[in-house]
């Protein structure tokens, strides 16, 4: 029914009415998180935080010892990027698919770890809220460069390009104005993937494509292994709680209606 959350937890529904919907769909916006990155062997934010080894606060640069963590955090994933280590996850293929057979699809991530490079057509279809781990900017002349994985930051000059805690995106408003285009496009599916949309922007954006959905009769969905906070929960269409690997499939396109 439009406007009511549906709850389905896997193996109780085989998620049919998302694989019609993905597979019909011209319209397509996804918004991911790190739970979309966990089977190509990058853990998550929440991981690293608990690990106490990472931080992404702001204030991480008063700290020597915390530039040297999270610096190294940063170079480690750069290198994982160019080694023959990282392979794009399921669902990374399946948007893989959509951004080179739709003609109006959008990823938007929270992610920075770059796998979507891996894929030239997601790539160019994809945004990144919080930066990329293969890259550098200049503190001074926000100049960014792109990094190879081969030697430390010189601390002072460039740090990662990636977004901390409390601070303002640096790309911020060519993010908006991709954004406001996509929602003049008004998506018939959006799907949120494996993210709590804990962070202020990307839940607006979020409930911004979300809306957007339901006023021409498209879908939401959100898919994730955990549940919802219960501030999001008015988003979305369906909660599916399940592997998103598993949810969407990539040979769904290779299916008959």
């Amino acid at each position: 029914m439009r406007g009511s959350l549906r709850t389905i937890r896997e193996p109780l529904d085989d998620f049919r009415r998302l694989r019609e919907l993905v597979r019909s769909s011209e319209k397509i916006v996804v918004i991911s998180g790190a739970g979309i990155s966990v089977s190509a062997g990058y853990p998550t934010f929440e991981d690293m935080r608990k690990s106490k080894k990472t931080s992404f606060n702001r204030s991480l640069y008063s700290s020597s010892d915390e530039i040297i963590g999270f610096h190294s955090t940063v170079r480690g994933m750069c290198e994982r990027l160019h080694s023959d280590l990282t392979e794009p996850s399921p669902f990374h293929k399946v948007m893989d698919e959509l951004a080179r057979t739709r003609p109006h699809f959008r990823h938007y991530t929270q992610n920075i770890d770059c796998v979507e490079r891996l894929l030239p057509d997601l790539d160019a279809k994809t945004i990144r809220l919080h930066g990329r781990v293969d890259q550098a900017r200049c503190g001074i002349c926000n100049w960014a460069r792109i990094l190879k994985g081969k030697r430390s930051l010189n601390i002072g000059r460039l740090r990662p390009n990636v977004l901390l805690y409390g601070e303002p995106h640096p790309d911020d408003k060519e993010i908006l104005e991709t954004a406001r285009h996509d929602l003049r496009i008004c998506p018939e599916l959006v799907l949120i993937v494996g993210t709590k949309l804990g962070i202020p922007g990307a839940q607006s954006i979020a409930a911004d494509f979300c809306h957007a959905a339901r006023s021409v009769g498209g879908a939401s969905f959100w898919i994730s292994k955990e549940e919802l906070m219960w501030s999001v929960k008015s988003l979305c269409d369906y909660v599916l709680i399940g592997d998103c690997d598993k949810v969407i499939p990539l040979d769904i396109f290779k299916m008959s209606n």
